[in-house]
């Protein structure tokens, strides 16, 4: 985007130098060709420039502010489109803004934050009769040029406090270190949230420090809807008892504890009067003490001629109805006499339908609202500003309101978020948090979220529910005391287990039968993970035991032993595997009698080993290269 710099867009505009940068838009200076004036200039980030709702809302933005025009106000002078730029010129405001001033100072004398909250809270009170709602109330956004006289700057999340259209959905407006509660809970915000802001902007203006702060968004975002600020007192002992429940009443985390208007702070703000010692509950319609100011020549007892003054002023209005009537007759008789026709039923219909049908009537209609509709298509009829069978002048002008369709939001990407922050974002994004379910997970950290359901970038309708897998971290088995049992006993324990065997080494144990377990590592009741693998020691037959017996010459053959009736035969295929140019291969055999070693050789890589070994019972057959178990035979 600094590619813009040198270019004149929309043929009037030359853009010399960046100023700034917000989330959806950056800020230019520029010289207007025509006379040579300095302007800033808003231009859309080119990573927007295709989406229709964010380049529309972008265009509204122009109109919404282009209708305000206050001497605290950055004035709208133009807007346009050049190829793919969208730009919004504005007034260029020099000096710096109270960001940088309090980067500078950091903090100000109480005297001067208060001139500065009383001035934005000016230019608040002024947008908010219009029914512009600022949004984005920050130090960044209040411009400080020479000579004291502030002005704020950036409307551009603005939007009417009874209208979304100005918010991108699913999307937390305004930066996160200065949003009211309600904005970082995805809530609708009146103008209260704007005082909240400059609540904010006021504390840290004293301080030196903000309210909230963290290591990322959510972070702060959760601590506005949750916490409480730390008390400014505590943060800078020079600020007044007053100034204090001031920032604090504008801190209140229900908007109805608020000031109930920006005109309401800026009198506290100057002193003219107290509301910061009460709390108006919500149904509140008038201020209480402290507020009443007495006109001129209140509680005066009024003289004779101010006695006479209503009569006179009755007679000279009678008069004056008098005269108009002969002149007005003709006019009220010509109005009386206009045709009349009955307001047909324009809901569930498309606006052409609705169009068409209206001048078979000799009536008009016009679009003054649209709303998002779950049963309505978009486009056609929800509502109608004069009902049905209503009679009316002809070319009368009907207003109605058209379906938006339902809302859609944006899925949120919530994998490897903790399960509050992940329900946070879930909610700001106008989704609703469905079930929750708990998985062992060997790679994520237990307590993180796993994967969702739906996928993140989906188009979901507003208010669907969002399924969550959240890991319970891996799962771990406690293992049995294996000590005494058999080889066989201990593997099929272990594999009822879902653990294998690693290994199996040999121990000479005169006391013990062949074959006995009796040793494990880990040891017993230790917690282990699913595929983990358990080192067993089992005895050996004692050294020095010989053959059995031979049968005597001409007698009859023993009878044959359980060794030899549970006696089984392995084949081994080894490739010696790449490495040293000598590797010791060897065949170990586990079974009733313990461990065994039946092969031992040096081979060099490639080499084909093809053998046959033995075991009595259950047998393991291991081939070790160089002491690395490398193929493990179970037949």
């Amino acid at each position: 985007m600094f590619s813009l710099i040198g270019r004149i867009v929309g043929g009037r505009y030359e853009i010399t130098a960046p100023l700034g940068e917000g989330g959806m838009a950056r800020v230019f200076r520029a010289r207007r060709l025509a006379d040579g004036r300095l302007v800033a200039v808003k231009v859309l980030r080119e990573q927007y420039a295709h989406d229709k709702e964010l380049v529309a809302r972008f265009e509204r933005e122009a109109q919404a502010v282009a209708r305000l025009s206050h001497p605290r106000m950055v004035q709208v002078l133009d807007s346009g489109q050049d190829g793919d730029v969208h730009f919004i010129v504005m007034e260029f405001v020099p000096g710096e803004d109270l960001k940088t001033l309090l980067r500078r100072l950091g903090s100000l004398t109480e005297a001067r934050a208060r001139e500065i909250g009383a001035q934005v809270c000016e230019a608040l009170a002024y947008a908010h009769e219009r029914g512009i709602i600022h949004r984005d109330i920050k130090p960044q956004n209040i411009l400080l040029p020479p000579g004291g006289q502030l002005k704020v700057t950036d409307f551009g999340i603005a939007s009417a406090p009874a209208s979304s259209e100005i918010t991108a959905t699913g999307t937390v407006l305004g930066s996160v270190q200065y949003l009211s509660p309600e904005q970082a809970r995805g809530l609708p915000v009146g103008r209260s949230a704007d005082l909240y802001s400059l609540g904010v902007v006021l504390y840290e203006a004293v301080t030196g420090v903000l309210p909230f702060d963290g290591n990322s968004p959510i972070t702060i975002a959760l601590k506005h809807v949750r916490e409480s600020p730390p008390v400014p007192r505590g943060q800078c002992q020079s600020i007044s008892r007053e100034m204090e429940r001031i920032i604090l009443k504008a801190l209140a985390k229900n908007p109805f504890d608020r000031y109930r208007s920006a005109e309401e702070l800026r009198e506290d703000l100057t002193g003219a009067t107290a509301h910061w010692r009460n709390t108006p509950s919500p149904d509140t319609t008038e201020a209480t003490a402290g507020t009443r100011r007495v006109r001129p020549g209140e509680g005066k007892r009024p003289g004779r001629l101010g006695l006479l003054a209503p009569a006179l002023g009755a007679i000279v209005a009678l008069v004056a109805v008098v005269l108009g009537l002969s002149s007005g007759w003709q006019s009220l008789k010509s109005y009386l006499n206009v045709p009349e026709v009955t307001v047909p039923d324009f809901i569930g219909r498309s606006f052409p339908g609705a169009q068409s049908l209206a001048q078979q009537d000799h009536l008009s209609v016009q679009v003054v609202q649209q709303s998002y509709s779950r049963t309505v298509p978009a486009g056609f009829i929800l509502g109608q500003d004069q009902p049905a069978g209503k009679v009316v002048k002809v070319n009368r002008t009907i207003g109605l309101t058209t379906s938006l369709g339902p809302e859609m939001v944006t899925v949120p990407d919530v994998r490897r978020r903790p399960l509050a922050d992940a329900r946070f974002i879930i909610e700001q994004s106008r989704l609703a948090l469905g079930e929750v379910h708990g998985t062992y997970n060997d790679s994520v950290s237990p307590g993180l979220i796993i994967n969702q359901d739906p996928a993140p970038g989906a188009s979901l309708e507003r208010g669907t529910a969002v399924y969550l897998s959240v890991s319970k971290g891996p799962e771990t088995v406690i293992l049995p005391d294996l000590v005494g049992r058999s080889l066989d006993d201990a593997r099929r324990a272990l594999s009822q287990l879902g653990v294998t065997i690693r290994e199996v080494t040999q121990v000479t144990r005169p006391d013990l039968p062949p074959g006995q377990v009796v040793e494990t590592t880990p040891a017993a009741r230790a917690a282990i993970k699913h595929g983990d693998g358990v080192t067993l020691a089992v005895t050996a037959a004692a050294p020095g035991a010989g053959p059995p017996a031979q049968p005597a010459a001409n007698g009859p053959p023993p009878p044959p032993t359980s060794a030899d009736t549970n006696k089984r035969q392995v084949r081994v295929n080894v490739i010696v595997p790449q490495g040293p140019p000598q590797q010791i291969v060897k065949i170990v055999v586990v079974d009733q009698q313990g461990a065994h070693v039946l092969y031992q050789k040096a081979h060099a890589p490639g080499d084909a080993i093809d053998t046959v070994v033995a075991g009595s019972g259950y047998t393991i057959v291991q081939v070790y290269v160089d002491n690395r178990l490398i193929q493990e035979i179970r037949p």
